[in-house]
């Protein structure tokens, strides 16, 4: 049985070693670019959602102003109440969240009294359980009820200066871990008898979770002496069984909205997946952090597609005798146009593995040192991969001109 015959396209690649591994390069730091573009991107979206994706709730309410959690204006108490007599309602909590305003002292020794450093503080019932973390087990639920307790993140933000401890200083390694750390909360003693795992992102270095009565006395009242409980920052709302979020949204607007109009609107109801979109909205077109790393992936889209395109019509050139000669013997463009696109093919595969293989692990070393989730998740790699095709298959495309205009005589 004869050996199936090796296709022009390989040959034309491979027969110079060096060149095809330099070919390779090319394609893989276009890969690269894109990729780890795309992995920023994503960590700032999911980053900057961590809190909402964690939400044990079905429908949320927020001021109409309040246009990421990063923001300040909250919803009254009393709004919420009227919300939780709606039918379909089953139980309303309010969320308080605070990321400007808190700082946390140095956890080494109740001795050292600095330095300190902003802190995003979470505070709720535990009792409702509002936050799907299995780190927050019953027990430590239990201690957070305790006035001046809280849970502190281990995957805050690594210090620099310190290997192995977080800028807040010393914290047990693993999630889920008891504690009994005193430190200071806006200049309060505060104790840390719990850890949880949670993660860094783009607005907080790391994360308290407090009570509920805690947060007020430790954060609001400060700054709002008179009604330090008067405001909420999200209303969270789940439905009765049988009950579609959806709906139970639609009842609560009704009720809320009732004779008041758009402008005077003091609420926003939205269910969970509405709340997540429009935060991503808010980092993706109305930060430059989003606006820049979009861009970054269109800049490694367009430098992969040039060096493909010179790579392809480079390899034409050098070929341009033997395409002569293809078609003086008769073979027609659509098989010229064939081998183009085989390179093309071959390009993309050759250098989408070891790009992949880069941004793989860029992804985890970024990821330890700094708490960004960087996941290279299924949608991910599918969508990283289609555009490392159709950047090479649209540079073969470009490049089909020159085999298709070769003149037999050239082979003279």
């Amino acid at each position: 049985m004869a050996a199936r015959p090796v296709p022009l396209a390989w040959r034309n690649l491979t027969h110079d070693p060096v060149r095809f591994g330099l070919f390779t390069l090319g394609i893989a730091f276009a890969v690269i670019l894109m990729g780890v573009q795309l992995g920023v991107r994503n960590a700032l979206i999911d980053g900057n959602c961590r809190v909402i994706d964690a939400l044990n709730a079905d429908v949320v309410l927020v001021h109409p102003h309040r246009k990421s959690l990063f923001y300040r204006e909250a919803v009254s108490r009393r709004t919420l109440a009227r919300a939780a007599t709606v039918p379909g309602v089953r139980e309303a909590h309010p969320l308080l969240i605070d990321y400007q305003m808190t700082t946390l002292r140095n956890t080494k020794a109740v001795t050292d009294r600095g330095p300190r450093r902003n802190i995003r503080v979470l505070g709720y019932d535990p009792d409702a359980n509002l936050l799907n973390l299995p780190d927050l087990t019953p027990r430590l639920r239990e201690r957070l009820k305790e006035p001046g307790t809280a849970a502190f993140d281990v995957r805050a933000k690594s210090s620099r200066k310190r290997p192995g401890e977080t800028v807040f200083g010393p914290a047990p390694a693993e999630p889920g871990a008891e504690w009994d750390v005193e430190t200071e909360l806006n200049g309060r003693d505060l104790r840390l008898v719990g850890t949880f795992s949670f993660g860094t992102d783009f607005a907080a270095d790391g994360t308290l979770i407090v009570n509920e009565r805690t947060f007020v006395g430790w954060v609001r009242e400060p700054l709002y002496p008179f009604s330090p409980d008067a405001m909420i920052d999200l209303g969270l709302l789940r439905v009765a069984a049988g009950e579609t979020p959806a709906t139970v949204r639609d009842r609560v607007r009704d009720v809320l909205f009732e004779g008041v109009g758009p402008a005077d609107r003091d609420v926003e109801v939205l269910t969970v997946p509405e709340f997540r979109a429009r935060e991503v909205d808010f980092w993706l077109t109305m930060t430059p952090i989003g606006f820049a790393f979009g861009a970054g992936m269109a800049l490694g889209f367009v430098v992969g597609t040039v060096i493909c395109y010179q790579i392809l019509s480079g390899n034409v050139a050098d070929h341009l005798a033997e395409y002569a000669t293809l078609r003086a013997i008769g073979y027609p463009n659509r098989y010229l146009s064939g081998v183009v696109l085989q390179e093309a093919v071959i390009l993309a595969t050759a250098g989408f593995v070891p790009g992949l293989l880069v941004v793989a692990v860029t992804y985890a070393a970024v990821g330890a040192a700094t708490g960004l989730p960087l996941f290279l998740t299924p949608g991910r790699f599918l969508l990283l991969l289609a555009a490392t095709y159709v950047m090479c298959v649209g540079s073969g495309l470009l490049a089909l001109r020159k085999a298709q205009t070769v003149d037999p005589a050239n082979v003279f």
